[in-house]
């Protein structure tokens, strides 16, 4: 049973262009001198706030209504309830970084129609109320979507719903040894991206398109078939390999299962890092004498679908 509505929003870029220029006019000023308007961002924000307005209309008046912004999802003083029903509005990346921080409270998406939402945002405004009273008398259908989940050193634990990096946060090489399966290799590259069935829809897909641009007179490529949201799979590639006498690149692409995870040992002396979900501000450390291990976590973020 839900006992609150937590709705977690986000800033239009209106809000964000008038927070870094202090006013209204200001920011419109700045705009006027690039040669844009502002127009344009006025018309997407009244639309996001029209689908804000829209969803806190229809929850009903004994259920206790809490809203929050994305950047205060990280503050130490907020925790969801267990009983909370938790409706994102916003785009897809909204909805990834919420999935971070739940546990096994219910959670509905919600395209406002605006920012680039995506795949990831299933239900429009109008709907939520509907979905709200099917909960409420049990008949709702709900998806789990297994997070992942990187162990460093044993003693370090990170988790993503998206995807997880591993590598340099620069433009120089990392250096690394790869274990998966029964094959062991010494490579350098970009750095490895492991992507979670919810992620593929983000920055595996670009992979994808730019290796079908590459190959499309080809063979089929072995990142054709990417995770659906709820598979127990991830799916990992090494981006731009290095050919050289020491290194190998015989390990491009692989599926990650709870029984084979990915094992990557740093053969960096500096600037080696692990992050998720594009969260490069927390990212960790990973230099030479540490090793990440990459799996399906047993958590899973509860997503009402259709």
């Amino acid at each position: 049973m839900v006992s609150r509505v937590v709705l977690v929003t986000k800033r239009s870029p209106l809000e964000e262009l008038v927070l870094k220029h202090l006013t209204f006019n200001k920011a419109e000023f700045a705009l006027k001198a690039a040669g844009q308007s502002i127009a344009t961002y006025v018309e997407e924000d009244s639309r996001y706030q029209a689908a804000v307005t829209a969803i806190r209309a229809q929850v009903p008046n004994d259920l206790p209504v809490s809203v929050m912004r994305r950047d205060e999802l990280a503050n130490a003083n907020f925790q969801f309830r267990d009983t909370d029903l938790i409706v994102v509005c916003g785009p897809d990346g909204l909805f990834v970084n919420v999935a971070r921080y739940v546990r096994d409270q219910l959670v509905l998406t919600v395209n406002p129609g605006v920012f680039g939402a995506g795949a990831l945002m299933l239900f429009p405004p109008s709907k939520v109320g509907g979905v709200i009273a099917s909960i409420q008398n049990g008949t709702h259908h709900v998806e789990r979507l297994p997070l992942l989940k990187a162990v460093i050193d044993d003693e370090r634990v990170m988790w993503a719903a998206s995807d997880i990096f591993v590598g340099r946060t620069d433009k120089v090489s990392a250096w690394y040894e790869l274990l998966f399966g029964r094959v062991q290799e010494v490579q350098g590259s970009d750095g490895v991206l492991v992507s979670s069935g919810i992620g593929s829809t983000g920055w595996i897909q670009s992979v994808v398109n730019m290796v079908e641009g590459l190959t499309r007179e080809g063979t089929p490529h072995k990142l054709k078939q990417l995770p659906a949201a709820a598979s127990n799979e991830l799916v990992f590639v090494v981006q731009n390999p290095i050919s050289s006498p020491t290194t190998g690149h015989s390990i491009i692409t692989g599926r990650i299962t709870p029984s084979k995870p990915l094992s990557l040992y740093s053969r960096m002396p500096e600037g080696g890092f692990i992050f998720s979900d594009g969260m490069l501000e927390q990212a960790e450390a990973w230099n030479a004498g540490s090793w990440v291990a990459v799996t399906v976590g047993d958590r899973y973020v509860q997503r009402i679908v259709p």
